[in-house]
């Protein structure tokens, strides 16, 4: 019988298959970018998922979880993988959760454990364009919001990049367009939105991107 790949698995899991390949974590940490804290909340939680496991197959440029990565998947830290993903519609699903393969691989070591997207739509004119790639890592925690910074955001319904600020609403989180573009009677084309926090499956911080042409 053929092993079928992981899709997730416990954080307890996941801690013990890092220890038997011997993976320092706080140097892993630092090579994804974030905190000891934050991995270590990522080895709490019931589930670590295959965005998780992607991330760190690839910093490790090796399948240590058996999450069936074909070796030419499993790529020298620095290179990152760019989804076809559309961030302006679609339901919510993990970046990892839609049965889909890069389209290319750019090579950024300074963006080493990130995943690149594709904006579609004019929403966020003029700091990204449609067809742009924006970079994304993971976040656990509303509460570490960089107010004011984009972010890539997936409820139950949508996905979008948005900057982020904090609402008026308890429990809510503002999302603002750039686009300021107005219609004839004023009212922006791309108003501001309150979304609550309930509703967010997924966060990830924007942390670079690039022009289409620059590919």
């Amino acid at each position: 019988m053929t092993k079928q790949p992981r899709t997730q698995m416990s954080g307890k899991e996941a801690r013990y298959i890092l220890k038997q390949n011997s993976v320092n974590l706080a140097w892993l940490a630092e090579q994804i970018g974030i905190s000891p804290q934050a991995l270590n909340s990522r080895f709490n939680a019931e589930v670590f998922s295959r965005a998780n496991m992607m991330e760190i197959n690839s910093i490790l440029k090796k399948d240590i979880f058996g999450i069936g990565e074909k070796p030419s998947e499993v790529l020298a830290a620095g290179t990152i993988p760019v989804f076809d993903i559309r961030l302006s519609a679609g339901f919510g699903n993990g970046l990892y959760d839609d049965e889909s393969s890069p389209v290319e691989y750019v090579s950024i070591p300074s963006l080493s454990g990130c995943v690149g997207l594709t904006i579609y739509g004019d929403s966020m004119l003029p700091r990204y364009r449609s067809g742009d790639v924006v970079f994304v890592r993971p976040l656990q925690e509303t509460s570490f919001i960089d107010w004011g910074h984009p972010y890539v955001i997936i409820s139950r319904e949508d996905r979008f990049v948005k900057l982020l600020y904090p609402s008026d609403k308890a429990d809510c989180i503002r999302l603002v367009s750039a686009n300021e573009e107005t219609r004839s009677d004023g009212s922006r084309l791309y108003p501001d939105n309150d979304l609550p926090k309930e509703y967010i499956l997924y966060l990830y911080k924007v942390v670079g991107h690039l022009r289409r042409e620059q590919l």
